[in-house]
């Protein structure tokens, strides 16, 4: 393997410098101390551009004197102008493996690092002077945020909104000044923040999204923080949402927000001999329960986890509810159209997908309750109505679910007469 030669080596070969050059660079060097490239520009025998060239060939890396117009706007975008200039490091141009960089000085580790780790593509490496990478991040970043206010169509804020959960944003949001709108989101795979303005209509598209929704929270509100959930398409997100607003706008932030305690730590586990029974019913294909809670918050809260916590957790299972129901955003789930007339669309869609189990909270409808029973396989229906009702739909059993007063939950699997 051959050794690298130094930068003396490399410019006596260029005819650049002489030996007498090296041996009063080197005095110096000994007397004020630094690097001997630094020590040959202050002595005057080089110039900047020339060491630079000289630690490009030490290193073989090309030495470039970049044209602005010539950069991938694309690649300079994934970092921020920032980072950029406080690293003296430029992405300037991308491919599919590939991500070739801009940097003074060949010795730049941990920017490089940072960036391999960020994108997951190679760097290669080209050297320019200081002066050469600042007036290019200047040029460049000037273009993308022309680019980011000019080029960029309007979207509507689904889309918005399905492009932010795409990157798994943990952070997004509107920003509003006069009749002007942008969605905004944090990208994990970029270093700035992705914008889009908003089209027409995304007021009303959020109010009936978000629920409860902004015409409900912050009404005479000029700072507000609620938590909400985010329906897109009947994929249901539960987010923290703060508002702040004066006469010239208003900013809405969100953060996604995830449960991460498993079921049986929240609600415990359910007897081993009512589970057993449950699963029982269920290979036997006799399974179409109705969950008897009394009133509160356990029923919606523990209903969209009862196949976890009853069957085998391979199980292919769905929460489908209507109206204002909870959990939606901790399991696999579907909220029904908010016009009953059209739920027979939702419940044609459903079955095709031949679920292994169901979960059902419709409030007490019946003719609501009965369309969905054929579903899946396993039905576990939150039921407050009679036990006649819910027998003439073929449910044969009762699952009952009650709090304790000294604590945890009492269950209980009783067949139904009706």
């Amino acid at each position: 393997m051959n050794e690298r030669r130094t930068i003396g080596q490399i410019l006596i070969s260029a005819g650049r410098i002489t030996e007498d050059d090296v041996k009063r660079a080197l005095e110096l060097q000994r007397d004020n101390g630094g690097y001997f490239g630094e020590a040959l520009v202050a002595s005057g025998v080089v110039n900047q551009n020339e060491l630079e060239w000289g630690l490009a060939s030490q290193f073989d890396l090309p030495y470039v004197f970049p044209d602005a117009d010539s950069i991938d706007l694309e690649a300079a975008g994934l970092v921020s102008a920032d980072w950029a200039l406080a690293n003296l490091t430029l992405p300037i141009l991308r491919t599919d493996r590939t991500i070739k960089v801009l940097v003074d000085s060949p010795l730049k580790v941990d920017p490089i690092r940072e960036l391999e780790e960020r994108t997951g593509l190679d760097v290669d490496l080209a050297l320019a002077s200081p002066a050469s990478i600042r007036d290019m991040i200047r040029d460049v970043f000037g273009r993308i945020g022309a680019a980011e206010q000019e080029g960029l169509v309007p979207v509507g804020l689904s889309e918005m909104l399905n492009e932010a959960f795409r990157v798994d944003s943990a952070r997004f949001g509107i920003s509003v000044r006069g009749a002007k709108a942008y969605g905004w989101w944090d990208d994990p795979g970029a270093a700035h923040r992705q914008r889009r303005p908003l089209s027409g209509g995304w007021s009303a598209d959020l109010d009936r999204l978000l629920i409860p929704g902004p015409s409900e929270m912050t009404v005479r509100s000029l700072r507000t923080e609620w938590s909400a959930d985010l329906n897109r398409g009947g994929v249901v997100t539960s987010v923290i949402v703060r508002y702040l607003a004066d006469e010239s706008g208003a900013e809405y932030a969100f953060e996604p927000r995830s449960n991460d305690a498993a079921p049986d730590d929240r609600f415990g586990e359910a007897p081993p001999e009512v589970a057993s029974e449950v699963l029982a019913l269920a290979r036997a294909g006799d399974a179409r329960f109705a969950v008897r809670v009394p009133a509160g918050e356990l029923g919606p809260a523990i209903l969209p986890h009862l196949p976890e916590l009853l069957l085998d957790p391979s199980w292919r299972s769905i929460y489908v509810f209507a109206g204002r129901g909870a959990g939606g955003h901790e399991t696999f789930s579907l909220r029904l159209h908010d016009d009953p007339g059209r739920w027979s669309d939702d419940v044609t869609s459903l079955r095709a997908f031949h679920f292994d189990a169901l979960s059902v909270d419709v409030g007490d409808d019946a003719s609501a309750a009965a369309s969905l029973l054929d579903v899946a396989g396993v039905v576990f229906l939150l039921w407050s109505g009679s036990d006649e009702a819910v027998a003439e739909m073929g449910v044969r059993w009762a699952l009952i679910i009650e709090e304790r007063a000294e604590g945890g939950l009492s269950w209980s699997l009783t067949p139904l007469h009706g």
